[in-house]
């Protein structure tokens, strides 16, 4: 059960449905249009926010290739030894999650939680 707090803090006031706009990625064949969602306003918001939270604290899944904000990786390539031998390379990840057991994964979540 949620406290009064929790309870206004995960009330969205005025809440609104998502807005869809679209990006063109001008740098791939055929300038495909990827969807960007703003969930901002959504009435799942701010409990989807607190979720996560919930289970970064809970999973400690620790990536050391996140990248915190442009100034930090720019900063880290700055430090980088690289020569000629060096190639940069970037990967376009498409349809990542498309194949994850929805059951499975709540299951699983769900008992780590609890745990």
């Amino acid at each position: 059960m949620f406290h009064k707090e929790q309870y206004k803090y995960l009330t969205v006031r005025n809440p609104n449905s998502p807005t869809l706009k679209a990006q063109i990625k001008l740098n791939k064949d055929g300038k495909p249009i990827i969807p960007v969602i703003n969930n901002i306003q959504a009435p799942s918001y701010k409990a989807a926010k607190r979720l996560n939270k919930i289970l970064q604290q809970r999973l400690n899944l620790g990536n050391q290739y996140t990248v915190v904000n442009s100034v930090t990786l720019a900063q880290d390539l700055m430090k980088l030894n690289i020569n000629n031998k060096h190639r940069l390379i970037t990967m376009d990840i498409k349809d990542l999650y498309v194949n994850i057991p929805i059951t499975e994964t709540v299951d699983i979540t769900t008992t780590i939680i609890t745990a």
